[in-house]
């Protein structure tokens, strides 16, 4: 299946461009947070950093969840699994990659409305930096949408038996 084995390779490069750009993010948070200290001594005060700081860690949270869940990062609750021997592991994994699926496909429909109707009705930040509100909102669709197709990868690989490069197991 080297059609799977492509796609999940271009997966894991989105993946991986989501987890760079949230260190960005986090580069630009220390930055701000540098310039403001530096500005404090020297008696000026920069508009709006707040306002930029708050949607940098929106980002750097929202475009990394792809890449941890897929480096096995997130905070995993194994209480029931790592009780179950034999085909139980696999179904509670298929189960619970399910659920998440559902959950995190409505979270992504969900950020996709909020863009959308941010854009369409030309909503403004209400903090000093006056801005349109769906650029900040961006990180949120983005993040939710890669990791919903994170979890898409991992159910799909449960309910197949792919390996890491796509290749059926059986």
């Amino acid at each position: 299946m080297p059609f799977v084995a492509s796609l999940r390779e271009w997966l894991d490069l989105l993946f991986r461009i989501g987890g760079a750009l949230a260190a960005v993010f986090i580069v630009l948070i220390a930055a701000i947070i540098i310039v403001q200290i530096i500005g404090r001594e020297l008696g000026f005060q920069i508009h709006g950093a707040d306002d930029l700081t708050s949607w940098s860690v929106a980002a750097s949270i929202f475009l990394a969840l792809a890449y941890t869940f897929k480096q096995g990062a997130h905070i995993r609750v194994t209480l029931i699994i790592e009780r179950l021997r034999g085909p139980g592991v696999k179904i509670a994994a298929i189960i619970s990659l399910f659920i998440s699926a559902v959950a995190i496909g409505f979270l992504t429909l969900s950020a996709a409305h909020f863009l959308y109707d941010n854009y369409q009705f030309g909503d403004l930040a209400q903090g000093l930096l006056s801005i349109p509100m769906w650029i900040p909102s961006i990180s949120l669709f983005l993040g939710a949408l890669l990791l919903f197709l994170a979890i898409l990868d991992s159910l799909l690989a449960a309910l197949f038996g792919w390996d890491q490069t796509g290749d059926s197991s059986g």
